[in-house]
């Protein structure tokens, strides 16, 4: 087969939710799984011109690409990278894939500021400036009005729904069952196989938070067990996602339990290397060093306070200024007002 991609943005990381995530938001997480979504965008590129390849009237009048089509960009798009691409085969015929998937959904992010007809439009006309055959983008029509067809049911038949997990099973079988009759099933399997298995996780880690039974030991294991049924590269880009924070509590655990600054260091430099343990060591003293300044200013407010009896009038108003800009200046007086306004 020969790709052809549309200067498509690097592969997206869409899974990186915790296990440890409220049912309300797993309930909307699968939801958004199966449903046709307005994607966020590469900006790593620019946008093929579609000037640069005439697309003939008659051409135009047989795939009904209305005249809007070929408008300026909606400001969404414009400096902005094409996602995803088309993949035919050695005859020329279009394959449909997820990269189909990922260009309609870059387009169609612009829904909102364009009709559906214009959108589609100018997926074709890319199409035709990337170089294919009338025969080819027809192909590709056919495949992209099955796709919006099911996008604008699917919506609809969310409707209003806050997607409360009561009804959830029903709302998920729903939207399977479009897909099936409105994609294909074939064609489902292409574009929303891969979810439909995260979604059947989604569905088992929602069971398992909501269970009243299990012990929170039961279900941390239980939790543990579907992580491990993830994808691989699902399951690496959680972890990914996750291991600044888990690094942060094992090296707030081994401050509580005594630890030295050189076990801090060893600890970093095998899980992040030395470069990265640098930099937090860095931090440390940083935040050390600010940490100090905070308690002698804190120490002397708090002098200044007893000294006005507890009246904070404008004259202690004045003062506690001014001792402020003794200890701090730019933004740290920012930060230090914001915390005085904290209660405490």
């Amino acid at each position: 087969m020969i790709r052809k991609a549309g200067g498509g943005a690097a592969s997206r990381r869409r899974h990186l939710t915790i296990l440890a995530i409220g049912t309300l938001a797993i309930a909307a997480i699968l939801l958004w799984r199966l449903v046709p979504a307005d994607r966020e965008r590469g900006v790593d590129g620019t946008l093929v011109t579609l000037a640069a390849q005439p697309v003939p009237a008659d051409a135009r009048a047989r795939l009904d690409i209305p005249p809007g089509a070929a408008a300026p960009l909606p400001a969404s798009l414009i400096g902005t990278a094409v996602d995803g691409g088309f993949t035919v085969d050695a005859g020329g015929h279009f394959v449909p894939d997820r990269e189909a998937l990922r260009l309609f959904e870059y387009f169609f992010s612009a829904n909102g500021e364009e009709a559906s007809d214009i959108l589609r439009g100018r997926i074709l006309l890319h199409a035709f400036a990337s170089g294919y055959k009338e025969m080819t983008v027809r192909e590709i029509a056919a495949v992209l009005d099955r796709y919006i067809a099911y996008r604008e049911a699917a919506r609809a038949a969310l409707g209003s729904g806050d997607g409360r997990s009561g009804d959830l099973a029903s709302r998920v079988g729903e939207l399977r069952a479009l897909q099936r009759t409105m994609l294909g099933a074939d064609l489902q399997r292409t574009f929303y196989g891969e979810e439909d298995q995260l979604a059947n996780l989604d569905m088992e880690r929602l069971a398992i938070l909501q269970d009243r039974i299990m012990t929170r030991g039961e279900k941390q294991q239980a939790l543990a067990a579907l992580e491990a049924r993830l994808p691989a590269p699902t399951r690496d880009a959680r972890h990914a996602a996750s291991a600044p924070s888990a690094l942060h509590q094992r090296v707030e655990a081994l401050k509580a339990s005594g630890g030295s600054i050189d076990a801090i260091g060893a600890l970093r430099r095998a899980e992040v290397g030395e470069p990265a343990a640098a930099r937090l060591a860095a931090l440390d003293r940083e935040r050390d060093r600010w940490n100090a300044r905070l308690e002698a200013y804190r120490t002397e407010e708090s002098t200044l306070r007893a000294s006005f009896g507890g009246n904070a009038g404008e004259s202690y108003r004045q003062a506690l200024e001014s001792l402020r800009r003794r200890h701090f200046s730019g933004t740290e007086l920012v930060r230090v007002r914001a915390l005085d306004a904290e209660p405490r």
